[in-house]
């Protein structure tokens, strides 16, 4: 059977071992997937579709492991949830693990139904797993984020109604906040957490939890968490990084979300293709929302923490993969992921390292290593073609030469164009500034 799609003659990245095969054919059937990696065949005259690939290097997709893609970097703006889809993609996202869609916005389909929705192609978008829901305390931090669509938990009997709730809509994880923002809002008991995480695994899902501090971590790991879903912002305690290790827990750092939460207006950046409610946001803004609070100094500290934890943790033999938080505030679509991995090396990683940990290694921590995650017959062609060797330099991931998505060859232009031009949509009702401590600091 011919090919549908023929990359032909590229260098060909292999995130597991992080090295090269270099002039390769990479053929892809009409099914989107990949059916064989060859040495180049000059005279080769299959039929199929050709993408000259002389030069250029190709790589799985990347994934980011912790966005909400009911955002798109501001809290306070109704964001288009089809252009947010589209900005992962121009910048080569082709996977998103979403830590709650509860509060978005999402005409023509609905928080409940969006993942099956972009997974099975009625809207364009990155491969998609969600937890759909967030559990807290009443007034926590996801009552705080996204008001009444949070749910609640005090009692036993909440505990079985919400996970009763979530198994209905078939989450792919479950997800947990045990998080008081250094003592400014409410949080779970210790014990009901363990009764959260306990239920999430009696009925088949792994348990996520949101901590920002290293003794939520420790206790949340105590009561048989599955997945840490951020960095540790302060001291990382004794016994930690071991149970880590020893239980293969994930843990997702979120750097990106981090860092921009300690830059003045002024130093963050709106990526180039971006929907026009945001441009509108962003123009309007003179100071950050952490500015205004005067948070900067304590978010610059934490950054510099969760960096120093996250080198710690990777030399420890930590599962750790990336995930910037993206769309939460001041962390833009697909954008944040790529500055997520530029962290990671700064951090003391190496480029191929840090990779790995966007492709391979978060098909491994999700269970879709089958399916993608690396150039393989047999993978899902969801993968991206760039102009230098990212095992030398990550920077060639801004500006893809191709994004390719189920074997379909992406119009990157023509994306871009769908993501600025679209129509303005109508801003929410303004109200005061976030009216509890938002995202992991105290004031």
């Amino acid at each position: 059977m011919n090919p549908a799609l023929i990359i032909e003659n590229t260098s060909v990245v292999d995130v597991v071992t992080g090295t090269l095969l270099p002039a390769r054919d990479v053929l892809v059937g009409a099914d989107g997937t990949i059916t064989a990696v060859r040495p180049h065949q000059p005279s080769a005259t299959t039929a199929g579709r050709r993408l000259d690939g002389r030069g250029k290097y190709l790589l799985p997709g990347l994934t980011d492991s912790h966005v909400h893609i009911a955002f798109n970097g501001f809290l306070d703006v109704r964001p288009d949830f089809t252009r947010t889809l589209k900005q992962y993609l121009l910048h080569g996202v082709t996977g998103v693990v979403d830590f709650f869609t509860v509060g978005g916005d999402f005409p023509g389909s609905s928080p409940e139904t969006v993942r099956d929705d972009v997974n099975t192609g009625r809207f364009l978008g990155p491969r998609m797993l969600t937890s759909y829901s967030c559990l807290n305390a009443p007034g926590g931090f996801c009552d705080c984020s996204v008001g009444d669509a949070a749910a609640s938990v005090v009692t036993r009997d909440d505990v079985d109604r919400e996970l009763d709730h979530i198994t209905a809509v078939r989450p792919d994880f479950v997800k947990i906040v045990y998080d008081d923002v250094f003592g400014t809002l409410p949080n779970l008991t210790k014990e009901l957490l363990g009764e959260l995480i306990r239920s999430a695994h009696e009925r088949g899902f792994r348990a996520a939890v949101h901590v920002a501090s290293g003794a939520h971590a420790l206790d949340a790991v105590e009561m048989g968490a599955d997945i840490i879903g951020h960095g540790i912002v302060d001291d990382v305690p004794d016994g930690l990084v071991p149970r880590l290790v020893e239980r293969g827990i994930v843990v997702i750092p979120t750097l990106a979300s981090y860092e921009a939460r300690s830059l003045e207006r002024r130093r963050i950046a709106l990526p180039a293709a971006s929907p026009p409610e945001v441009v509108a946001r962003y123009l309007a803004t003179r100071r950050s929302l952490y500015e205004i609070n005067g948070q900067l100094p304590l978010y610059r500290e934490a950054f510099e923490k969760s960096l120093k934890a996250l080198a710690h943790m990777v030399e420890e033999g930590v599962a750790v993969v990336a995930g910037s938080d993206a769309g939460t505030w001041y962390t833009f679509p697909g954008d944040s992921l790529l500055r997520e991995l530029s962290l990671y090396t700064e951090a003391g990683l190496s480029p191929a390292r840090a990779l790995r940990m966007a492709t391979s290694d978060a098909a491994a921590a999700w269970g879709f290593a089958d399916d993608r995650g690396t150039v393989a017959p047999g993978q899902r062609a969801d993968l991206l073609l760039v102009d230098a060797d990212p095992l030398r330099d990550l920077s060639s991931l801004g500006d893809p030469a191709a994004v390719i998505l189920g074997g379909q060859v992406l119009d990157l232009p023509a994306l871009a164009a769908d993501i600025i031009n679209g129509p303005l949509r109508p801003a929410p009702e303004p109200v005061d500034e976030v009216p509890c401590s938002p995202h992991h600091l105290r004031g």
